[in-house]
């Protein structure tokens, strides 16, 4: 529900209007900014027009319909509908449809892309707009799906491998143990039976006919909407949409479309399940609720308080994960939408083995600490002003609101949620107005309307192991029972009124400046040997993104501080700063728009963080106190190994765990300094290794590079960071990172795992070599990835059908040493691991002596090309682009702006040699996944 674009008039009508009282029986307006209607046809549209990003439409065919409208004989049959969209329409026969919308530089998965749910079937495309052909065959892709999808036979039939092997991805312990508590969550539904991904002797065998049945039965216009937001003439577009979607007849004597019921039960239903391959114990408490849907201005009011709600007793459950021995791993409480009829107040925990009792009665004892005593004043104030200053950035944004959220959101109006769309102007006036006014009755209220045993479902899930003594569903209901009974202590909000520094540090200076004119940025060296980079842009209006570096790493410890080291950063981050605990420190910080966290690798230390505009004096104050006054709190080191011990313990009972920490380890060569976390090795952490870390590696900023991209003014941003970062304690040495030798095995190395119960594979096959690192070079291995890629999609998913998902992923390092690799991973039936390397082995040869087809390189130079465009009007491209640049080229943009001529200067002889060089079948390593002999 949010955002943008007025015209002056329209924005003084509304301005006026907002200073008028609101009228709760009022019902809640469309944004006045989009064009929605119904054609004759009873198809529904949404068209708006939005800048960003540039030249492009974000494209969305909604179809109200899905798993659960499929008959007995056609279990699976929606998501296969789904499939079938992208293999042959009218007028783009099989394959032809991604070729084409990938030959205008849109890549598969992010911009090409479709999923089916219980109630919905979507499908999104990102449009160029260079042209009025693009926009025209965007509409005709959406028309066809809409209406023109082809169902050929053996189109179908070769398929079918596909949707098997993504059927086969998805087994394992969570699938297992959800087809065995889904029945009892959805009680006598119908939806209990109607898993998207259905039945595998349906998807294997189910005729044709049965699959065009379901497309005529459901895929008509009175249950579609066709989306379309972009940096486009809206009135033109809605003429566009119009003239097509209207050809579309409407259907005759349709067959009845309702919601599946989901019967209400007054007994408490439990379900408890077990997995050999689980990784943790879960507690999940569900109580069912009617669905809510807002219509008018007072159901507007009561979302807000269930938001209210939702956020404070998440912030307590928050803060039991930060107690020495916390009862739960993780845990939340939240309503929100299901599916059908029904929202759910659900209550999740997640535990450690031998804890569920606990876990699952601390987070239902602050339900029931709620029910009994109610929230308080100072926590809703407090949570008022952080959605005030959540929609205040929203509504400072809506210039800038990125395309695809306007037509999600719009999605969701379509359907049965009926999602409000007041527009963001509305919204920020609903806020401004009704939260000020909500009391605090009215937010504790809904602890006895929610917290019912009628409609309430227990699913309690863990590992299977020997000796473990899980509840029964008596047991359950006890602990039930006793919570219910149970009278818990009022909840203590300790809250602080001091500032965040209480002295303001003396500034330090900028000593020199430097313009970068090839990215439109400026360097500035301060006084205490620090360097600031700062790019002002206007890509959004309210945000500001932060890195640091500095070079050093975990590479300047001995061995038995890799532990320590691995995890300082996190300890860091959750013990608070300066004189505040990490529970004082939210508190103070909770209506700020700031994030900032510290991280460690091998090589660097550093930071990552982002602000609101208002909120970039307090990140920066944040920035000089990790660097000043670091608190190390032994209450969160200890409390953090009791959750990762809890997370670490199960950890080999899955069989992908075990497969990614068999590569990860091939992959170091076995190097000492490279395993693979688990629960014995995380006790080598020490408290004052962590401490002693942390100053080390934090406490210098002469050593550092601090970089910031976003709507910024040098004339007050500048005196800031002066203030704050120039202050900061300098010791003038310049620290440089040691070279620990972890290299790639040599030579060709193939390893198996042998785990798990199931009848599949995963295998990831990585080349490497040394790299001599230019941009010559990054730009031929960027595009032998996706040319590679593409071809791997056609033919080992297309033609062969034996993959559902399969990609080339390059890589390129300079430090420590100049290296590359490119990653090939897929799954796959366990029989066929042996031809599909072979067949992934036989097309990079046919690349390397070949070269790519002409319209495999024009397609590749297009999706390179539009990649860029968008991306240099972003600030996150920005603040990764600029640290690489100074770690790689020593800040040397000089060909930078040569991009688009190295991309034109890629030829298939460029590709070829490439893909020669890159792959040398005598250098590589696999490791497969093959369940348990």
């Amino acid at each position: 529900m949010k955002i943008f674009i007025l015209s002056f008039i329209l924005l003084v009508v509304l301005r006026v209007s907002a200073q008028n009282t609101l009228q709760l029986q009022d019902p809640l307006p469309v944004d006045p900014i989009l064009s929605t209607g119904i054609l004759e046809n009873g198809m529904t549209y949404y068209v708006r027009s939005n800048s960003t990003p540039q030249n492009r439409a974000d494209m969305f065919l909604v179809v109200r319909a899905g798993s659960v409208d499929e008959d007995d004989d056609q279990q699976g049959l929606a998501h296969f509908c789904e499939h079938m969209a992208f293999n042959g329409t009218k007028n783009f026969p099989k394959n032809k449809l991604t070729s084409y919308l990938e030959s205008l530089g849109m890549e598969f998965g992010p911009e090409i892309n479709a999923y089916t749910y219980f109630d919905e079937t979507v499908y999104m495309i990102k449009v160029p707009l260079d042209s009025t052909q693009y926009i025209q065959k965007g509409l005709q892709v959406l028309y066809d799906w809409a209406c023109q999808v082809s169902y050929k036979e053996e189109d179908i039939d070769s398929e079918r491998g596909v949707i098997h092997e993504e059927w086969r991805g998805d087994r394992g312990a969570e699938e297992r143990m959800m087809q065995e508590w889904l029945p009892v969550f959805f009680h006598e539904s119908k939806y209990a039976q109607r898993l998207p991904i259905g039945q595998i002797e349906t998807i294997d065998h189910a005729p044709a006919d049965r699959l065009r049945r379901f497309y005529h039965d459901w895929y008509r216009p009175d249950l579609q909407a066709v989306i379309v937001v972009g940096d486009f003439d809206q009135q033109e577009m809605v003429d566009r949409v119009k003239k097509m979607f209207s050809k579309i007849p409407a259907a005759i004597k349709p067959r009845e479309k309702k919601l599946a019921d989901i019967p209400a039960h007054k007994e408490t239903l439990v379900s408890i399940v077990s997995d050999p391959e689980a990784q943790h114990s879960v507690a999940q408490v569900y109580y069912k609720q009617p669905m809510q849907q807002a219509r008018t201005l007072s159901d507007y009011r009561d979302l807000l308080i269930r938001e209210l709600y939702n956020s404070m007793i998440n912030q307590r459950l928050s803060e039991l994960t930060q107690t020495v021995t916390p009862p739960f791993i993780y845990a939340e409480s939240n309503i929100g939408e299901l599916v059908g009829p029904l929202n759910v107040y659900g209550s999740v925990a997640v535990c450690q083995t031998e804890q569920i009792e606990t876990g699952m009665k601390a987070v239902l004892t602050e339900n029931q600490r709620v029910k009994k005593h109610g929230f308080t004043e100072t926590e809703l104030e407090r949570e008022k002003s952080v959605m005030l200053k959540s929609i205040e950035k929203l509504y400072n944004e809506r210039n800038k609101q990125q395309s695809i959220s306007y037509a999600q959101e719009y999605k969701r109006n379509f359907l049965h949620t009926k999602e409000p769309i007041p527009g963001i102007i509305n919204e920020y006036n609903y806020y401004k107005q009704m939260l000020p006014d909500i009391r605090l009755q009215e937010v504790n209220a809904l602890a006895n309307e929610w917290l019912t045993p009628e409609n309430r479902v227990v699913i309690i899930t863990a590992p299977q192991k020997r000796g473990s003594n899980l509840p029964n569903k008596a047991t359950v209901l006890q602990w039930l029972d006793e919570v219910e009974n149970s009278n818990p202590e009022a909840y203590f909000d300790t809250v602080s009124g001091s500032a965040l520094m209480s002295e303001i540090p003396q500034p330090g200076e900028a000593v020199s400046e430097k313009t970068i004119s090839e990215v439109d940025a400026y360097e500035y060296t301060l006084s205490n040997g620090a360097r600031v980079v700062i790019k002002p842009t206007n890509f959004k209006d309210d945000e500001i993104l932060f890195s640091a570096y500095s070079p050093g790493g975990f590479s300047v410890y001995r061995q038995d501080d890799d532990v320590s080291a691995d995890i300082a950063p996190d300890i860091l981050d959750l013990s608070g700063l300066a004189d505040f605990d990490p529970i004082s420190l939210n508190k103070i910080l909770a209506d700020k728009v700031l994030a900032i966290k510290p991280y460690l690798t091998d090589i660097y230390e550093g930071f990552n963080g982002n602000s609101s505009v208002d909120d970039a004096e307090t990140l920066l104050q944040m920035i000089h106190l990790y660097f000043t006054q670091q608190r190390s709190d032994s209450t969160s080191f200890a409390s953090y190994l009791n959750r990762m011990k809890g997370i670490l313990e199960n950890k080999q009972s899955s069989p992908e765990e075990a497969f990614q920490d068999t590569l990860e380890a091939v992959q170091a060569n076995y190097h000492p300094r490279k395993r693979p976390m688990n629960a014995t090795i995380i006790n080598e952490a020490r408290f004052d290794r962590i401490t002693a870390i942390n100053r080390e590696r934090f406490s210098n900023a002469g050593d550092f590079i601090f970089f910031f991209v976003g709507n910024i003014k040098l004339n007050t941003f500048l005196p800031m960071v002066e203030q704050y970062i120039g202050s900061i304690p300098s010791t003038g040495d310049t620290e440089k990172w040691n070279n620990l030798h972890i290299e790639y095995p040599s030579g060709k190395i193939e390893k198996t795992v042998y785990r798990g119960q199931e009848a599949k594979s995963l295998h990831t096959t990585i080349f490497h070599g040394k790299f001599e690192f230019n941009r010559e070079n990054i730009m031929a291995i960027t595009a032998l990835g996706k040319i590679l890629s593409s071809r791997l999609l056609e033919v080992i998913r297309e033609d062969n059908s034996s993959v559902y998902s399969i990609y080339a992923s390059p890589m390129a390092a300079r430090f420590p040493e100049s290296e590359y690799s490119i990653k090939i991973s897929y799954g796959c039936a366990p029989d066929k691991l042996g031809e599909i390397q072979n067949s992934v082995f036989d097309e990079i040869k046919k690349l390397a002596k070949k070269g790519p087809s002409q319209e495999e390189l024009k397609t590749a130079k297009e999706k390179l090309l539009r990649e860029r465009e968008v991306a240099l009007r972003e600030n996150k491209f920005w603040i990764s682009l600029l640290p690489s640049y100074y770690r790689n080229y020593d800040g040397n943009f000089s060909d930078f702006n040569s991009y688009n001529q190295l991309v034109d200067s890629l030829t298939e002889q460029t590709i070829r040699d490439a893909c020669s060089r890159f792959f040398d079948f005598n250098n590589y390593f696999s490791v497969s996944l093959k369940p348990e002999q």
